[in-house]
């Protein structure tokens, strides 16, 4: 998987949450403004209506300028929504499986409050620390859908999924990750920078 992640390409349903991601956005871009009030200027913004999509800033910030890398949690796509308009296909990078995912997102970017790069028997895994939103939701589908898989995506990218067996009730999600493992802790190191600032301007 290249470093560079696309954005989401779903279509927001409720016109209410664009409402809210915009004013979230403007209020983002306000705090990267006081912070680089010197020399930032915006190259380009666009407010995209996305399915549970965080819009990103694309900001002249210099040597200090980071793009955010979100983090996401979305439900493989049961029976019911089978020939619906509602389920987008992901596919993971290395194994090339293809997963049909929920219009609604399972856990957003924030209800994420932390991500930890841990080691457990069979090798590196990358856990997600939820909210206790998040953690409701999780526990939910693990007991509902037991059997389907939670993909973790990070700018609408697939690169991890987990197939649920069973209930989940700890808020902390595992997943391997479909990346090289010496790639790993920088994946980790912006997730974590992404959600502080996420965290900041919610």
């Amino acid at each position: 998987m290249g470093s560079a992640l696309a954005s989401p390409s779903n279509m927001y349903a409720n016109l209410n949450r664009v409402d809210k991601a915009v004013a979230r956005t403007q209020r983002f871009c306000f705090m990267l403004t006081q912070q680089n009030n010197s020399n930032m200027m915006y190259r380009s913004l666009k407010f995209v209506a996305l399915d549970a999509v965080l819009l990103l800033v694309a900001c002249d910030r210099g040597v200090d300028q980071q793009a955010l890398s979100v983090p996401r949690l979305a439900l493989e796509a049961g029976n019911l929504t089978y020939g619906q308009m509602t389920d987008s296909v992901v596919r993971l990078p290395i194994s090339g499986s293809q997963i049909a995912i929920n219009r609604e997102i399972l856990v957003s970017e924030f209800e994420i409050q932390q991500v930890e790069l841990v080691q457990v028997k069979l090798g590196l895994a990358i856990m997600l620390q939820l909210s206790d939103a998040g953690a409701r939701a999780l526990y939910r589908a693990s007991v509902a859908s037991n059997g389907r898989r939670v993909v973790l995506l990070v700018n609408g990218n697939a690169i991890a999924a987990r197939r649920l067996d069973g209930p989940i009730s700890d808020g902390k999600y595992y997943t391997f990750v479909e990346m090289a493992d010496d790639a790993l802790p920088e994946l980790v190191l912006n997730l974590k920078r992404s959600i502080r600032k996420i965290k900041a301007q919610k």
